[in-house]
């Protein structure tokens, strides 16, 4: 009867690989009490990300990194309301949507990554904007472009809903 008495735990595997040019980093999540997303890889520092497209925050080795939100004063569906940037050291990171589910990160400028992201992105039931997104990386990446970058797209998400969805979203109170 020893078998009744002893209690099992059971965990939920919440983790995915993604590419890039450092090998394969692994985006591990927790839904509870609230969602937070790890990405780790080994020669990248670690980043925490806390995803929300209006108020997303992120922190690399547990030190905060400033993202410059959006301008929302008022009704604007221009996708260049939604690009977000984040200072890291003496390098500007910059995600701009380009499209319904497309989207670049610029490093100062540059052409750092293109990004493609899914139709689920922009469901107002998701809680990650961004974990099924695909970057296309340049070859000049560095481990922290790749760590500031992919956690931006997990954040963030990618691409901007578009004048439809976010009409949709204001009526239901989600955007």
């Amino acid at each position: 009867m020893p078998f009744f008495t002893t209690r099992r735990t059971v965990r939920l595997s919440n983790h995915r690989m993604v590419d890039s040019p450092l090998g394969p980093i692994r985006l591990r999540h927790d839904n509870w009490p609230a969602v937070i997303v790890a990405v780790q890889a080994p020669r990248m520092p670690p980043v925490m990300v806390r995803p929300g497209r209006e108020y997303g925050s992120m922190s690399i080795d547990k030190q905060v990194i400033p993202c410059e939100k959006p301008d929302r004063s008022g009704w604007d569906v221009r996708r260049g309301v939604r690009t977000r940037t984040a200072l890291v050291a003496d390098r500007a990171y910059e995600l701009r949507p380009t499209g319904l589910r497309r989207a670049q990160l610029r490093r100062d400028g540059e052409l750092l990554a293109e990004v493609r992201g899914s139709w689920l992105d922009h469901s107002p039931f998701r809680t990650i904007p961004g974990l099924d997104a695909r970057l296309t990386w340049a070859g000049w990446a560095d481990a922290t472009d790749v760590a500031i970058g992919q956690s931006m797209v997990v954040a963030y998400g990618a691409g901007a809903p578009g004048a439809i969805a976010t009409v949709l979203g204001v009526g239901l109170g989600t955007s």
